[in-house]
């Protein structure tokens, strides 16, 4: 059942500019970090107590859902994104979430988030969303202490054997850390493209998934890239590849320089990158392709003056998977080789 909002009419403004006067007012001073999501624009905007409340200056991050899935721990991401899910496909009526925040030291502290859609669309689909940040985790702290000072008093009364208790738990805390370091270092390596030091094909398919539900989740733009180098095979058989693995290595390093931070790099294989650019509608993307194509273009190597590449782009269609999506920027860029190589061509339905 989809969710009604009624607000109390508790103040009778006779103009916007002084009922704006108030609200911002109110924002300012209240405990709770609010939050406005438009799902049109993709802006979130936050209150200063928001903020301070994670300790950070205000106004340092962008306006958009990045900057709320970033903070949230991710042992806690997932649960969360359920819950907002099933709250505004209208699967459950009430948004109230307990989840914890990373602050701007690094450490994280327990919130109680709570949000109620205000505006759908004539399809039912959420378009604005307002709620507030409550800080709890002194309470959260209170009940650990407590839930753990209950356990250490049942297991005294148990056994007595408190030092050697402590031994083994200490023991196993300090393999357990030693196994989290190595199970990092492996997906690290897994993930990773040893030569470019960038994401390699598993890395990537992982991560346009993971985009595209976003997408969909948030109502925004999301395009593709694929690009290669042109003539590869023919610097690898005239240099060799010590010479063409130095290439790749300094176009990847120049690409990572020239993307955003929510973008993505990898390298597909070979000679092949891909860059997933979210909330970057077709001209946008357009710009950023052709910019990425310029720079490459003007590196020197010391095998030869210059290598170009070729780039093929698209544009995320609702419904889209992500094979058929990359299939779409498969094909762009063979019409850019087609047509002469060293441009950017864009996919056409």
């Amino acid at each position: 059942m989809m969710d009604t909002f009624k607000p109390a009419q508790t103040y009778k403004h006779k103009t916007a500019q002084s009922a704006d006067t108030t609200l911002n007012a109110l924002t300012d001073i209240i405990l709770e970090g609010t939050w406005d999501w438009n799902a049109n624009t993709g802006i979130v905007t936050r209150n200063p107590s928001w903020y301070r409340m994670l300790g950070y200056d205000v106004g340092i991050f962008r306006p958009d859902v990045f900057t709320w899935e970033n903070i949230i721990h991710p042992d806690d991401l997932t649960r969360v994104l359920t819950h907002f899910e099933q709250y505004t496909q209208g699967q459950i009526n009430t948004y109230q979430i307990e989840y914890r925040c990373k602050k701007a030291d690094g450490s994280y502290i327990w919130i109680r988030d709570q949000g109620k859609v205000i505006e759908r669309d004539e399809n039912g689909e959420a378009t604005r969303m307002i709620g507030a940040h409550l800080n709890i985790d002194e309470i959260i702290c209170l009940q650990s202490k407590l839930a753990e000072a209950q356990a250490t008093l049942q297991l005294r009364k148990q056994n007595k054997l408190d030092v050697l208790y402590q031994k083994k738990s200490d023991e196993l805390a300090c393999q357990n850390r030693l196994l989290e370091e190595k199970v990092k270092e492996f997906e690290h390596i897994s993930l990773t493209d040893p030569l470019t030091d960038v994401g390699n094909r598993k890395f990537f398919e992982y991560t346009l998934k993971k985009e595209l539900a976003r997408a969909e989740r948030y109502h925004f733009d999301i395009s593709l890239v694929l690009f290669d180098v042109d003539f590869f095979k023919q610097v690898n058989d005239t240099y060799g590849h010590s010479e063409g693995d130095k290439i790749l290595q300094v176009i990847a390093k120049t690409v990572s320089a020239n993307i955003r931070e929510v973008d993505t790099l990898a390298r597909w294989g070979g000679e092949e990158f891909v860059v997933i650019l979210p909330e970057l509608n077709e001209q946008q993307a357009y710009q950023v392709a052709e910019k990425l194509r310029q720079l490459l273009s003007e590196i020197e190597h010391s095998c030869q003056k210059c290598v170009t590449c070729s780039f093929g782009l698209v544009v995320y269609q609702k419904g889209q998977s992500s094979e058929q999506l990359f299939v779409c920027a498969d094909k762009a860029l063979y019409l850019a080789k087609q047509s002469g190589r060293n441009r950017v061509e864009m996919y056409q339905r």
